[in-house]
């Protein structure tokens, strides 16, 4: 029988297989590292660590007062949970559909284009550096509202109040009571946002055009295009091991949630400043992207487009029929994500540093090289895809699977234990109902983010197997835009029925935490 005190092992035997025995594979077979290719990169490493700390930077400046709003702000709760919902879901959407919002609402006749106009600005925001930065902080900047919001949302008002009563200005209050508590969750936001952006493909792919490029972005070339896999090695060698010190910082466990009811000022003026601004960067391109499949290709509205996807011979265009093809997204997505979740929870039980540390490290890893090491080792793509996707959502579902464990309510635990229940009890009738919510969450995002994942799966499957994302690309490729459109948006409201039920659920938790 296995004892408890090595359940542990399980997490860590599964990072280290998924990741570094097929990159070890590849290292062996290839010959090793090639400097060369990383001194001759100079330049592509420095614009990829120069846009990430630019990314990052703006990111932290628009997602800020957006945790603000949603954690301390007197605001109709019906609005709340609509920007709440809409401001989750550019994280997981795969690059394929962001661009879409993107070249929809920056084009010639986008509505974007037509305000800068109106201002008096005529250049061209697509293809160009500005792009890039705006597709990071369209993506990134729900970091900030969760991860940020959620801490910010805990801090009791018993705090605020008390320094009111002493005397304190606003500001004050801010900077002395409030940051300090925020600092880690700002600081664990700011770089995951880093990571992200660091390891960042299809926006600048798609958004910045040829001339610009990062490490990612060249691995790919190296891999896909000029099959030069020694020097796409070498590169993520680099990657991984700038990455990971990245990741070692995000390891670190500085703080404890607060448990409180947080205090809820009235709507400040600036903050119809901010919702202006957001519109105009996150929503109008989100709002493109949603609606895209009811926008007709030469004009107007109608859902001929729908019509046009459901006549139309998929097979030839995607390699597999219609359902077959939401049967393999579906499939993938729910098995991937429910690893995802048993590897987090056991790693969330056992407090070790190290194991932690380990649960980040996935995202320093290219998706296309770890794909092509699966390739190499010729292990199924059935099997493949389920492990990369499950990888790839680990470092999020990590964090907030491991966020809800410290809320539980250690003095039921020690009840139950005093009432003689075992490991298995307090797990199923103690620990899990406290953090029901959290799972879900979890859940869903790596749900989303396995439909979504893009760069893995295009080098992994082969007809039958086609997910969604995958569909929408080829679609394009294949001119089929409208098509492609109305496939997008069919994605983008399961995406939103996803995200809706957990603010459902979540409102439905605080109205309960509140009546009590």
């Amino acid at each position: 029988m296995v004892k408890r005190n090595y359940w542990w092992v399980i997490p860590l035997l599964y990072v280290i297989g998924g990741l570094f025995v097929p990159l070890f594979f590849l290292f062996y077979k290839f010959g090793g590292i090639n400097f060369s290719a990383i001194k001759d990169h100079s330049n592509v490493i420095k614009f990829t660590i120069t846009q990430a700390i630019v990314s990052s930077i703006f990111t932290l400046l628009l997602g800020l007062p957006g945790a603000y709003i949603v954690a301390r702000t007197k605001t109709h709760p019906f609005l709340k949970s609509i920007f709440r919902i809409l401001s989750s879901i550019p994280f997981i959407l795969p690059g394929v559909t962001m661009s879409i919002g993107f070249l929809m609402a920056f084009g010639r006749n986008g509505l974007l284009t037509k305000l800068l106009g109106i201002l008096g600005f005529d250049g061209k925001i697509l293809y160009t550096f500005t792009a890039v930065i705006l597709g990071h902080v369209f993506y990134n900047f729900p970091l900030f509202i969760r991860i940020v919001g959620e801490t910010w949302e805990k801090i009791d008002a018993s705090l605020i109040e008390a320094a009111k009563i002493d005397g304190a200005k606003q500001y004050r209050i801010f900077w002395k009571v409030e940051l300090p508590i925020l600092t880690p969750s700002i600081l664990k936001a700011f770089l995951l946002t880093y990571v992200y952006t660091f390891t960042s493909f299809s926006v600048v792919l798609i958004l910045g055009g040829i001339k610009y490029s990062t490490i990612e972005v060249s691995i790919y070339m190296y891999t896909k295009i000029l099959f030069d896999f020694k020097s796409a090695l070498s590169l993520s060698f680099f990657q991984i091991l700038f990455i990971s010190v990245v990741s070692y910082m995000l390891s670190f466990e500085k703080f404890e949630f607060l448990n409180g009811t947080s205090l809820k000022e009235k709507f400040p003026i600036w903050g119809y400043f901010y919702i202006i601004l957001t519109i105009a960067i996150i929503f109008i391109p989100l709002t493109y992207s949603v609606l895209s499949g009811f926008i007709n290709y030469g004009g107007g509205f109608g859902i001929e487009n729908f019509k046009r996807l459901l006549s139309l011979n998929l097979k030839r265009y995607i390699g597999t029929t219609f359902s077959s093809m939401f049967v393999y997204t579906i499939s993938f997505s729910i098995i991937s994500s429910i690893i995802s979740i048993i590897i987090s929870i056991i790693s969330s039980f056992y407090k070790i540093q190290k194991l932690q540390y380990l649960m980040f490290l996935p995202a320093s890893i290219s998706p296309v090289t770890l794909a092509f090491s699966y390739v190499s080792l010729n292990i199924s793509q059935y099997i493949s895809i389920l492990v990369i996707y499950s990888l790839i959502s680990l470092p999020i579902v990590y964090g907030i699977i491991s966020s809800g464990w410290k809320t539980i309510d250690p003095y039921s635990i020690e009840a139950a234990k005093i009432d003689g229940a075992n490991t298995f009890n307090l797990n199923l009738k103690i620990r899990f109902p406290q953090i029901k919510y959290h799972l879900l969450t979890a859940f869903v995002y790596a749900f989303t983010l396995s439909i979504g994942e893009m760069s893995a799966t295009i080098t992994l499957s082969n007809p039958p197997v086609s997910t969604l994302s995958i569909s929408i690309y080829r679609l394009l490729s294949s001119r089929k835009i409208p098509e492609a459109r109305a496939l997008n948006t069919i994605y983008s409201f399961i995406v939103i029925l996803l995200f809706s039920t957990i603010e459902y659920l979540r409102n439905k938790k605080l109205k309960n935490v509140y009546i009590k």
